[in-house]
């Protein structure tokens, strides 16, 4: 497990750019597995500006989404595949994503895990993480074998979205998620947090024991995984550099 620190919101975008790039130009066929929020839309500009300058070229890549809401319109403002239409510019040979209006949200993200699977695993999974230490939609709770499944939101989780809904009633109370098991599959994880709020969440994840109250810990047991943070959200690590 690698920590990286770097100065602040911009510096992490390029940093995280890098990465995905580097995956890219590895394998262009490469699946990524990539998370919404506020944290990863720099980088998403970042490899939006980086394409458009035929620095990058993700044309033969695929992309999936590593959760979703459910119970709302697909197009709903503040759905991840709204979010994704308005912050990831990028020619991807497909983008694939789960169907939030879907009345069957447990077996269709079973049925998007096993295509993940099938079409040969993710080579990079870009993670964020909530205050309350979930990965992807795995609440507190989440055990390292879970596997895709539809989860009932946390008022923490419902909050975090209530800007891009429109209001906290307009935020659906449940989604679906690939389960920290499906998480650990990849062959490489990258998580990304920066600012302050983040800090005690992120201290917990690297130096708390492994266990379902935090599901970040899990990570911890991966062969391969990056922590990417900016000063703010490293302040409570000791030794952390940038």
């Amino acid at each position: 497990m690698r920590v990286d620190v770097v100065p602040d919101e911009a510096a992490l975008a390029v940093r995280a750019a890098d990465i995905i790039c580097d995956v890219v130009r590895a394998k262009p066929e490469a699946l990524l597995g990539l998370p919404t929020g506020a944290t990863p839309i720099e980088t998403y500009r970042e490899l939006e500006r980086r394409a458009a300058a035929h620095d990058a070229d993700f044309s033969r890549a695929t992309a999936f989404a590593v959760d979703e809401f459910a119970g709302v319109a697909t197009d709903a403002l503040g759905t991840n595949r709204a979010f994704f239409d308005r912050y990831l510019n990028v020619a991807f040979r497909a983008l694939r994503c789960p169907d939030a209006a879907t009345t069957h949200p447990g077996s269709h993200i079973r049925a998007f895990a096993d295509e993940i699977r099938r079409s040969g695993g993710l080579d990079l999974c870009v993670l964020g993480i909530g205050v309350n230490g979930h990965i992807a939609f795995n609440e507190p709770g989440s055990a390292r074998d879970s596997r895709a499944r539809a989860v009932a939101l946390t008022p923490a989780s419902r909050n975090a979205h209530a800007e891009a809904f429109g209001s906290l009633d307009r935020v659906p109370v449940s989604g679906m998620t690939l389960g920290v098991a499906d998480l650990l599959e990849s062959r490489r994880i990258l998580v990304l947090a920066q600012g302050p709020a983040k800090a005690p969440i992120v201290h917990a994840a690297l130096r708390d024991h492994q266990g379902a109250e935090v599901p970040a810990t899990w990570l911890q047991s991966h062969s391969d995984v990056t922590w990417l943070l900016d000063g703010a959200a490293a302040s409570l690590l000791s030794g952390a550099r940038e």
